[in-house]
């Protein structure tokens, strides 16, 4: 049965990879991922079904374009390969092998495989736009952040660290505050910051091909300059007064159900009924994607106002909110504080062979979370001590 598993996961992972390869080559173009269908880049025409197989078509055609015979590259064979390769080798690890301690049975723990699953192909697209055009493509941030909320409501998973009634509490309220931020936003209530930042241009790597689709085109980069036309400690304010509903209703949330016996009895017959594993699933998985996103938004605005330059990029926040979504509140920290590591070794040599100072840090996000996932035994072994007491102050 394993076997079976292994070679239709694989399948529907190069699929997707399929899919990403779209996703990645239009969203950053700002075009629709939907319409037109896919099409040769180069004479238009549309690409026939038996020439859009995973894996298969790319081989089949030789590597060219059936009509113009413009050469494909081989990143979309590749990018296919990596995600049939993450599908299938997620399960071995996890129910074959059995790597992590608690996986439990697939055909009853699929929801959480398939959470995670989608979480490393999304890690994988975010990480390729984000070294491409120094952006990262937040729609696919946005699809794993409700695919590990729906999977954890779903089916709630020991993997998920459950929090106390009230953290649960002020979870809801933080996801409502944003709800409301977000609506602030949409009417002009609140206004973007960083909007009228002249863009200078991002450093190019030394030895890099102009001539390349989309590096002409790469999105610049208004971090970390004095001359961007804007004050950065004043635009970051904004943000601060976008996240105010969310800390103020997180803060109430956790006073009312804490404080108020009335507010405290409600709360406990909501989460402890029927429905009661549901929703602190659900809710343990928004703390996650609240407590992601608050690692790197934090830093961004201390560092803003403390430098008087943007720090760090808003696509990070959505990157490492996604992985909290999906896992909960301990892999993102835990990623947050490794994804440094392998980011500076990468640092240091692209200063010393390229003569490069400024990397993308999502990818290093990425391969932290990675890690964190494939050897969460092993290392909640080594600094399980630390954590434990941060579990004691969340409940």
């Amino acid at each position: 049965m394993d076997a079976f598993w292994i070679i239709f996961l694989a399948m529907i992972g190069s699929c997707v990879g399929s899919f990403l390869n779209v996703v990645m080559y239009r969203l950053p173009r700002g075009e629709s991922v939907v319409f037109p269908p896919s099409h040769c880049p180069r004479c238009g025409r549309k690409i026939k079904w038996y020439d859009n197989v995973p894996l298969v078509s790319w081989f089949a055609l030789g590597g060219k374009c059936r009509f113009c015979k413009g050469s494909i590259s081989p990143r979309y064979l590749l990018v296919e390969a990596a995600c049939s390769v993450l599908a299938a080798g997620l399960f071995v690890w996890y129910y074959v092998l059995d790597a992590r301690e608690g996986a439990g049975a697939f055909t009853q723990a699929w929801p959480t495989y398939t959470a995670h699953a989608a979480l490393l192909c999304g890690l994988l697209a975010c990480s390729l736009v984000d070294i491409d055009n120094w952006i990262v493509p937040l729609e696919v941030c946005w699809v794993v952040s409700v695919v590990g909320l729906i999977c954890a409501a779903a089916a709630p998973h020991p993997w998920m660290p459950m929090v106390s009634p009230e953290t649960a509490a002020a979870s809801l309220g933080g996801g409502v505050g944003l709800a409301i931020g977000l609506v602030l936003l949409r009417y002009g209530f609140i206004r973007r910051s960083f909007i009228d930042a002249t863009e200078p241009a991002c450093p190019e790597p030394a030895g890099t091909d102009k001539t390349k689709p989309g590096k002409q085109d790469r999105p610049k980069s208004v971090a970390a300059t004095t001359d961007s036309g804007v004050n950065p400690r004043l635009e970051v304010l904004r943000e601060l007064l976008f996240l105010a509903p969310a800390i103020a209703l997180a803060l109430l949330g956790a006073l009312l159900v804490a404080r108020v016996a009335p507010a405290r009895r409600g709360w406990l017959w909501l989460t402890t009924g029927p429905l009661g594993p549901n929703a602190i699933g659900l809710l343990s998985a928004l703390f996650g994607y609240l407590i992601g996103g608050l690692w790197i938004w934090g830093i961004r605005i201390l560092g803003t106002l403390g430098f008087g330059k943007e720090a760090m990029g808003l696509g990070d926040v959505h990157i490492l909110a996604a992985v909290g979504a999906v896992t909960g509140w301990i892999v993102p920290s835990a990623a947050f504080f490794l994804a440094p590591v392998f980011g500076l070794l990468w640092a240091l040599y692209l200063l010393v062979r390229r003569n490069q100072r400024e990397l993308p840090y999502g990818p290093w996000l990425a391969v932290a979370t990675f890690v964190i996932l494939l050897f969460y035994d092993l290392l909640a072994e080594l600094i399980g001590g630390h954590f434990e007491a941060v579990q004691i102050i969340f409940g």
